[in-house]
């Protein structure tokens, strides 16, 4: 499905903004808030953390490091819907200090009666060219 034709990119999209506003209030709380509890997520550093204490407590920790740039963005790049209820999205992770992106973010989300949740994020380096 492309993304023109996607009934469901605003939605799985304001999923990923609010995610990046958590992020940029450095609120492991908000992080989590659609998260969900069996989630895998793979961290820029290459960590892998499974479920949504684990993500947390990653934040917590990336946060304290002051690992994460302000002003996190991640623009989608395509999003291809498996199922009504599962969607792959691919984004870029762009910082305010650059616009130029820094990696490549795979997310896995699932809808559930409730909305979607974010059951899986991984970050792919981009080498410098």
């Amino acid at each position: 499905m492309t993304l023109t034709a996607s009934s469901e990119l605003a939605a799985v999209t304001a999923v990923i903004d609010d995610l990046a506003a958590a992020l940029d209030a450095r609120d492991p709380d908000r992080v989590i808030a659609r998260v969900a509890p069996d989630a895998r997520f793979v961290t820029g550093a290459g960590v892998r953390v499974v479920g949504r204490a684990a993500v947390r407590q990653a934040h917590v920790d990336v946060f304290a490091s002051g690992g994460t740039p302000p002003g996190a963005r991640f623009p989608v790049v395509d999003l291809q819907m498996l199922r009504p209820d599962v969607a792959v999205v691919t984004t870029e992770a762009v910082s305010a200090a650059s616009t130029a992106p820094s990696m490549v973010v795979t997310w896995t989300l699932v809808r559930e009666d409730d909305g979607w949740w974010v059951a899986g994020r991984t970050f792919t380096p981009i080498p410098p060219r």
